[in-house]
Parts: C-alpha cells; sequence; structure tokens
C-alpha cells in the first residue's frame, strides 16, 4: 500500500476503534434499567476503559519499538474483538466490567500504532500534514460516535450497539491483517518492555518533558471544558438539549478543521514555533472562555470555538516532535505521552468539578489556563535551549 492509503487506514481503524469510547454514551441511563445497578456502576463502564486505555500505553509502547507494530497490533485487535463480542453476550453489570477492561486493553494499542507508523511513514512537512488528516479523522469518531449510537441503541439496546462495535471489530482484524505493512526499521533500540529508566529517559528529555507537560495540561482543561459546557448552557441560559448538541458538533467541526490547518503553520513556522504559538494561544482562549461563560450565551459559543481552534490546530505537533526526536524507540516516546495526556484527561472532570464547586468559572478555567501558559513558558525554555545546543554543535 502507498503511505496515504495506509493513513487512511489507520485513520478508519483508529475512528472505528474509538466507538467503543462514546457509542453508547446516549443510553447509560437505559443501560442502568436493563442491568439494574447503580449510575455509579454504570459509569464504571466508561471509567474502566479510559484506566485500561491509559495503563496500556506504556506497556504498548517499548513492545512496538521491539517486536514490531503489525505483530503487536493484531493480537492487540483480536483481544479487541473478543471484548467486544463478551460485552454483547453479557448479561450481568460485573461481567460488563470485565469485558470492559478487555476492551479497553485491545484497542490501547490501535493509537500508539498509528501515531507511530505516520512517523515512520512519512518525513518533514508530509508528516504533519500526514499528522492532520489523521487526528482529523481521529475528531470524527466523538462527533458521529453519539448520534449514531442513540440511533442504534434506540432500535435494538445496548446489545444492538455491543453488536456494531464487535461486526466493527471483525472488520477491523481483517482489513489490518491483510493489508496493514510493517514499517519498524531494523534498528537497535533498548526497549524490551516498560523500565522506570525509559520514562524517567523521555520526561527529562527537554522536548520530551516540555511536549508531555503541555499534552497533560491541555487534555486536563479540555475535559474541565466538555463538562462543563452541557451544565452551562442548561443551567445559566437554559437552552434545550437540541441546541447543547448543535454547540458540541460546531465545537467538533471547528476541531476538525483546525487539525488540517497545523500542516501549514509548521510548513510556515517550523514545528516547534507551532508548538509554543498555538499553545500560547489556547492558554489565552481558555482565559478568554472564562471571561465570557457567564455573560452571554453567543460569547460562550465564541470562545468555545477559539478554544477548539487553538487546540486542535497544536495537537499534530505533538507527536510530530517525538517522532522526530526519539526515532529508534517512537512508540515508547508516544506511549508515555499517551498515558500522562490520559490522565489529565481523568483528572479535568474530578479536579475542575471541585475547583469550580469552591470558586466558580473564574478558578476552574484560570488554574486551567495557568497550567497551559507554565507549561508553554517551561517549553519555550527548554526548547530554546535545545535550538541553542544544536547551533553549538553544527
Amino acid at each position: 500500500m502507498s503511505p496515504k492509503k495506509v493513513l487512511y487506514l489507520l485513520g478508519v481503524t483508529l475512528m472505528l476503534g474509538m466507538f467503543a469510547q462514546n457509542l453508547f454514551m446516549p443510553i447509560l441511563p437505559a443501560m442502568q434499567k436493563e442491568f439494574q445497578t447503580s449510575a455509579t456502576m454504570i459509569n464504571w463502564t466508561v471509567s474502566i476503559f479510559t484506566v485500561m486505555l491509559a495503563i496500556m500505553q506504556i506497556i504498548y509502547g517499548p513492545f512496538i519499538d521491539r517486536f514490531g507494530r503489525k505483530r503487536v497490533m493484531i493480537p492487540a485487535l483480536i483481544l479487541y474483538t473478543i471484548a467486544s463480542i463478551g460485552c454483547y453476550l453479557v448479561d450481568s453489570i460485573y461481567g460488563l466490567l470485565f469485558f470492559r477492561a478487555l476492551q479497553g486493553a485491545g484497542f490501547a494499542a490501535i493509537p500508539i500504532v498509528a501515531a507511530t507508523i505516520i512517523g515512520d511513514l512519512f518525513t518533514g512537512i508530509q508528516r504533519a500534514s500526514a499528522m492532520g488528516t489523521y487526528q482529523m479523522l481521529l475528531a470524527l469518531s466523538p462527533a458521529l460516535g453519539p448520534l449514531l449510537g442513540g440511533w442504534i441503541g434506540g432500535i435494538g439496546g445496548h446489545s444492538a450497539v455491543f453488536l456494531f462495535l464487535a461486526i466493527c471489530a471483525v472488520f477491523l482484524v481483517g482489513i489490518n491483517a491483510t493489508l496493514l505493512p510493517e514499517t519498524k526499521k531494523n534498528q537497535a533500540t533498548s526497549s524490551g518492555g516498560f523500565t522506570l529508566r525509559s520514562f524517567r529517559n523521555i520526561l527529562l528529555h527537554p522536548v520530551g518533558a516540555s511536549v508531555i507537560l503541555i499534552g497533560f495540561s491541555q487534555m486536563y482543561a479540555y475535559y474541565c471544558f466538555l463538562l462543563f459546557l452541557p451544565v452551562q448552557l442548561t443551567n445559566q441560559y437554559a437552552v434545550s438539549v437540541e441546541i447543547i448538541g448543535l454547540v458540541f458538533l460546531l465545537v467538533s467541526v471547528v476541531f476538525i478543521i483546525s487539525s488540517k490547518l497545523s500542516a501549514v503553520l509548521q510548513n510556515r513556522w517550523g514545528t516547534r514555533k507551532t508548538l509554543l504559538v498555538t499553545t500560547g494561544s489556547n492558554a489565552l482562549a481558555m482565559f478568554l472562555f472564562m471571561t465570557a461563560a457567564d455573560v452571554s450565551f453567543l460569547l460562550l459559543v465564541i470562545t468555545s470555538t477559539l478554544f477548539a481552534l487553538t487546540l486542535g490546530v497544536g495537537m499534530p505537533a505533538h507527536t510530530i516532535l517525538l517522532s522526530e526526536v526519539f526515532e529508534a524507540e517512537r512508540a515508547t516516546s508516544i506511549g508515555v505521552y499517551n498515558f500522562i495526556r490520559y490522565t489529565g484527561m481523568a483528572a479535568g472532570p474530578v479536579v475542575g468539578a471541585m475547583l469550580l464547586e469552591w470558586g466558580g468559572v473564574w478558578l476552574e478555567f484560570g488554574m486551567a489556563g495557568i497550567l497551559i501558559a507554565l507549561a508553554t513558558l517551561f517549553a519555550r525554555q527548554k526548547v530554546k535551549r535545545t535550538v541553542a545546543n544544536i547551533q553549538v554543535e553544527l
């Protein structure tokens, strides 16, 4: 396959795989009734998937570097398929939680393998463009998943949703086993499994530390934003569920479009400057959202789209920089980055809710904006020092 076709194969694989995260969101209340369980237990079907997704990042990464991309991807997809079938067949909440954990463990390999293969196949501005296309396809899943899941669940309940996921999983195993190439080069790598030393080396590297800190801060702020937005639209502006859905659709569309703009900026400024400018702009957009949230519905929507725009346009630069700097251990670095980034996703809703209760919108999003701004300043110092060292060596 040509690199472009491989890119679209990876994008479709991740988009369909991510449906396991968001497809059944609209039918969680119905699932609670069907399984005759508490809201806490049914919410764990979402949380346990995310927990396994985060943990497996630092397990898969080193093995992908050592054994190859496809040799890890296919067994992981098979595990994902078995788990999806189990979710469809099971009739107890505890059985569902078990298979959801396995589903998260199987799915976890897809984002690392995809980002790693893009780093293998593309270089320079082509890598930036490819990563933008990949991020665009990635953003389609949360935009389409809830709509599709609500329609499927409305027809056949939660079992129909998990049956759809199982069918998609079988399809993904088939096309990846047949078409996905092995792109690992025959180069030396120290990865034989996750070690604290590999974790330490990536975190202490100037670029690694900068990208990982930015990824954590932005995902923390993003998930604070995602959970706050529908509550604010309902309580402050009393808009309908349909209007809330349209606002989220607008934010998703802006995020999708902004991913493709990233390549244009990287071609003009370079990846490092793009990272700094977009992250600083994202901090500013967070502060604007903070000041506008209680002022008017229109300003809330405008600042929400600005936040999504500045977030989406900078995201492809993260994995591009990691791919460039950690060439021999590309998957390991992306795994560590994803692990800490997903930790930010998990922390955002919990910490954000507490800050909102203690000090309102200004405390929650003021702290989020400060966190992104500090990450930008840290990255600016580290990147400048790295560039200076390279110039001295030349």
